[in-house]
């Protein structure tokens, strides 16, 4: 069943506790812990709760909400504004405050660890789960508080929670869960409710005051002690009937209070103040029925849980292989619950035969009575927290990453079969290596772990292996069970003589009044010693009355089963020892010992066969035997006594010896009628012998049979399971092709759309490169949470450097700039992330070969919600060219200027693209008086009026043929230009191109020299 791997050692606690539901904060009893598990949208549900949460409730409040780890999270100061108690941020072993919430900091795990500490756990691994973990913070919270555990599980997508949840309820916690309907993302709400591990489900704004509630709720069930929950017998019963006849699931030889606890915690979620109201309630709500039934068979298992004893059993299974003669396994998992353990076996097996396991028949059947549970195990799929005590060699080896989960390979799935089975009432799996029953039977009463013990020891090989939890053991099974490993509570099964299915019945059903499945009563060790004291006893009263010296018991098989005194009558036979009467008796008593027996059978009460002649240890003797049967309680009920009498002829009167010297003596009519008597006998004990063969025979055939029919119906129940395996696997294969195909198509066209990309990615990608390398840019991409940079080739090219060698880093790319730019590129890439900097920004930096490169660095920042960079994109263009040409231009200029400066001629150059004048020199203004400010305003069509009217066509078309001129040309012409007084001066003047557009390959600029003509 689910409970399977529970470890229940609280329920075993001796000391007083309060009952399951109802948590208590007093000191002396220790802090109650509340985990709280969000995702997306938890924040608002966080803030709800928190803000409607009383300030007196004594718990701690420790929240794992799903954070991305690239940047400080908010989450502490958006969620102090709205708290009614203080909340903050734990670091690593700090020690839980009552009236406290402690929210997870970003990337790392937060778990409770002993004495009410704060455990921080971070992972270098790649995590392909949201963290920090919702079920490894229940997990630990369950394992530590036990009974003071509440899970709480709000907004949020996935299934983190669910699992956890259900670890706090099998140690009798308490488990809450956002109302979907109130959630903004109902993933984790509605996994958890769906997990059937839930008691209440809330808004967010009402789980403060159910917690306030719980704190201060009286006990509903009356006057109960610490070990004892006082419920009235027939209500118990009418609750064991509900789960009965709704679940098809006996209650009824299960531990009491194991039940009751369940029950009381039913009735504290649904607030029913007593047991009779909640029968009502069961019997008015049968939804309710099956919320018990579930809370019951919550439990907690792992993969290779208390990992010593799956070592231990590899050890013995590898053992028991190698000694195996055929290449079969067959091994059943009782109370599989969620199907960890079932998959450990399976991984044991692979690891011990390797390739080998091909040639093997390997069938594990695991088997639960929760249907859930079973569905659950065939999925084989688990979240990060079932697997985070597993080596990373088997995590590697047995599992693959399933969105957020884990699932088991196939190879590891292949072996195992489920089903639902209540091993209390249906028929077992026989022909067994392997049966493992961990911590199942812990929950059952006497008279049904007996029934189990004999089952499973019908079931197994000779030879064959049994494990069993911890805190269990074979009891008074200890001849049926050899201790392979006490400490890993491993068995091997040892058998004596034929084996028979066991018995079942029990007297448990007549006190439940029929409620409860027959289980089996065998003759157990510790019973048979009571009963030999007094069988010990009732021999003594016996020979105390009748003065007998010797005797014997026999049972209803005609077995001895005890002896008192010597007896000299009883003999050893050959071969197979044997308990039966016939045989170890006098040989000469054989017949008249059956004859009373008959006489006994028929009604007689006691049987006297009279003295006869015998002789035991070469002497003549009369022995006399009598029986008196009497009937005893079950198991033993009818036995015999026997009592011999054993006496020498001379102690008895005449008239019973049988001596041929007596008076009237033996006769030769006397002699032949004995010779004849003794030839009968003989003949009677030949037939007798020949009847015996038969009924043994007949015996055996009807023993064989009832083995038979058993197997048939464990075969039966196999091909059920087999079957419904096949028709699931059926359904899984024809949704998978049709999935499958769909894929195939999906893919080969996705296959063709990514060629035809790729294609025109390594086009645009050489495009760009190209594009890069004419360019002389690159571009890079630094991710500011990882400090991560990334360069293009492009990058590399700027700087000749070789990327396997030189990794670009923010260090390093501020350690190539030369020592005068780098604080200055260190402050301009802080100032982008502070959305601060001007652009672009240009530095000086040394290449491979030593040379200096002039950069223009450009970039542009993306930033969250929470107005943080996350990652800066930018491009670097080597500028070097430019700059030193526009450098070598301005010093030009410069040279220029001061010769036309220094010039006894007047000069100007014309802008021809502008149509404007652009510089003048002093000697120009002595000239003609026009100033460059006032020149500045004339353009286009206005500068042709600087010039006489006559001369002006003239000199527009001299402007146009001197523009297509190359550099450096001059030409010559006479013109009259208008002097600052509105006269006209007539001037002989050189047209010099002075600037060429590179591109069109048109004079930009003309120099003119002009002189005043002469008169």
């Amino acid at each position: 069943m689910a409970t399977a791997g529970a470890d229940k050692s609280a329920d075993k606690t001796p000391h007083k506790k309060p009952p399951v539901g109802r948590v208590e904060a007093a000191a002396s009893e220790g802090l109650v812990v509340v985990g709280v598990g969000a995702s997306a949208g938890g924040l608002e549900a966080l803030q709800s709760m928190l803000s409607n949460l009383p300030t007196d409730t004594g718990m701690v409040f420790v929240v794992a909400q799903h954070l991305s780890p690239s940047y400080k999270s908010m989450m502490v100061d958006l969620l102090e504004k709205s708290s009614t108690i203080p909340v903050s941020s734990p670091a690593h072993g700090e020690r839980l405050l009552a009236d406290h919430v402690y929210i997870c900091p970003p990337n790392r795990n937060i778990e409770l660890d002993a004495d009410d500490t704060i455990a921080l756990l971070s992972y270098s691994e790649v995590s392909h789960t949201p963290r920090p973990s919702v079920d490894m913070l229940f997990e630990s919270i369950a394992q530590i508080k036990r009974d003071k555990a509440v899970g709480i599980v709000l907004s949020g997508t996935g299934t983190d929670g669910s699992r956890g949840i259900r670890a706090i309820k099998g140690e009798n916690g308490f488990g809450i869960v956002q109302d979907p309907k109130d959630a903004k993302f109902d993933g984790m709400p509605e996994s958890a409710i769906n997990s059937g591990n839930v008691d209440l489900i809330l808004q967010a704004t009402e789980i403060g005051e159910e917690l306030s509630q719980l704190i201060h709720r009286p006990r509903p069930l009356e006057d109960e002690d610490e070990d004892e929950i006082n419920v009235p017998r027939e209500v118990y019963r009418g609750i064991i009937f509900m789960l009965k006849k709704h679940c098809k699931v006996d209650f009824g030889l299960y531990k009491e209070n194991t039940i009751l606890r369940r029950i009381e915690r039913r009735m504290t979620s649904l607030k029913i103040p007593n047991s009779t109201a909640y029968l009502q309630h069961l019997q008015n709500h049968q939804d309710e029925v099956y919320l018990l039934f579930n809370d019951i068979l919550i439990g907690v298992t792992s993969f290779f849980r208390d990992n010593r004893p799956f070592e231990a059993l590899k050890r013995e299974l590898e053992h028991y292989i190698k000694a195996k003669s055929d290449n079969v396994l067959r091994i059943w998992c009782v109370g599989c619950s969620t199907g960890e353990e079932p998959y450990s076996i399976s991984m044991i097996l692979h690891e011990i035969l390797g390739e080998r396991i091909s040639e093997y028949v390997v069938q594990i059947f695991a088997t639960d009575i929760d249907k859930n549970s079973i569905h659950y195990a065939r999925n084989a799929k688990y979240p990060e927290s079932a697997l985070k005590k597993l080596p990373t060699e088997i995590r590697n080896k047995y599992f693959t990453v399933n969105g957020e989960q884990f699932e088991v390979v196939k190879k590891a799935k292949a072996n195992v079969i489920f089903s639902v089975h209540d091993v209390n009432s249906d028929p077992p799996f026989l022909r067994l290596d392997l049966i493992t029953c961990r911590n199942l039977m812990i929950y059952f009463n006497v008279e049904l772990q007996n029934q189990l013990l004999a089952t499973f020891h019908y079931a197994l090989h000779v030879d064959g292996l049994l494990m069993l939890g911890q805190s269990e053991s074979v009891g008074v099974y200890q001849e049926q069970y050899r201790a392979l490993s006490k400490t890993a509570k491993i068995y091997q099964s040892v058998f004596f003589g034929k084996q028979l299915p066991p018995h079942r019945k029990s007297r448990v059903s007549e006190q439940l009044g029929g409620l409860a499945s027959p289980v089996s009563q065998p003759q157990t060790l510790a019973r048979r010693s009571k009963l030999d004291r007094e069988f010990a006893t009732l021999i003594g009263d016996t020979l105390k009355e009748h003065l007998l010296p010797a005797a014997l018991l026999v049972n209803a098989n005609h077995d001895i089963i005890f002896t008192e005194g010597a007896h000299p009558l009883l003999v050893r036979p050959e071969g197979l020892p044997t308990n039966n009467i016939y045989k170890n008796i006098h040989p000469q008593l054989v017949v008249d010992l059956r004859t009373a027996f008959h006489s006994l059978q028929n009604g007689t009460s006691n049987v006297d066969i009279g003295f006869q002649p015998l002789v035991l240890e070469g002497k003549e003797v009369l022995v006399r035997l009598l029986l008196i049967g009497l009937t005893r309680p079950s198991p033993v009920n009818t036995v015999t006594v026997i009592f011999a009498q054993i006496e020498q002829p001379e102690s008895l009167p005449l008239g019973t010896r049988v001596d041929s010297d007596a008076p009237g003596g033996d006769t030769l009519a006397m002699r032949e009628q004995h010779r004849q008597l003794l030839r009968t006998k003989e003949q009677l004990q030949d037939v007798i012998e020949e009847l015996e063969t038969s009924n043994e025979d007949m015996q055996s055939m009807n023993e064989e049979l009832q083995s038979s029919n058993e197997e048939l119906q464990s075969s039966n129940e196999e091909l059920e399971t087999t079957n419904e395996e096949l028709q699931s696997t059926n359904e899984e294969l024809q949704t998978a092709y049709a999935e499958l195909r769909m894929a195939y198509e999906e893919r080969e066209q996705q296959r063709n759309e990514l060629e035809q990309l790729r294609i025109k990615l390594e086009q645009s990608n050489s495009l760009l490169e190209e594009a890069e390398r004419q360019a002389k840019m690159g571009s890079w991409l630094w991710d500011v949470a990882s400090r991560r940079l990334d360069w293009s080739k492009g990058c590399y090219a700027l700087f000749d450097f070789d990327r396997k060698v030189f990794h670009p880093s923010p260090e390093a790319f501020i350690g190539i700039a030369q020592a005068s730019y780098r604080e200055a590129l260190e402050r301009h890439l802080t100032d982008l992330l502070h959305n601060n900097a001007k652009q672009p920004f240009i530095f000086e930096a040394t290449n491979a070969s030593k040379e200096t490169v002039i950069i223009s660095l450009e970039a542009v920042v993306s930033f969250n919600e929470l107005k943080q960079a996350v990652k800066v994109m930018g491009s670097m263009r080597d500028i070097t060219e430019q700059v030193m040409f526009q450098r070598q231009s301005e010093g030009h200029k410069e040279k220029i200027n001061y010769i036309l400066s220094s010039s006894l001629t007047a000069a100007f150059v014309i802008d021809l693209a502008s149509q404007s004048v652009e510089y003048i020199n002093p000697e120009f203004n002595k000239l003609f008086g026009h100033s460059l400010e006032g020149l500045s305003a004339t353009s286009g069509s206005e500068l042709l009026e600087l010039f006489h009217p006559d001369d002006r066509s003239a000199t527009a078309a001299l402007f146009k043929e001197v523009a297509r001129a190359p550099r450096g040309t001059t030409s010559s012409a006479s013109y009259r230009v208008k002097t600052a007084s509105g006269d006209f001066l007539a001037v002989h003047a050189n047209h010099t191109v002075y600037e060429v557009d590179e591109t069109t390959g048109v004079a930009n600029k003309l120099l003119v020299m002009a002189f005043a003509a002469s008169s």
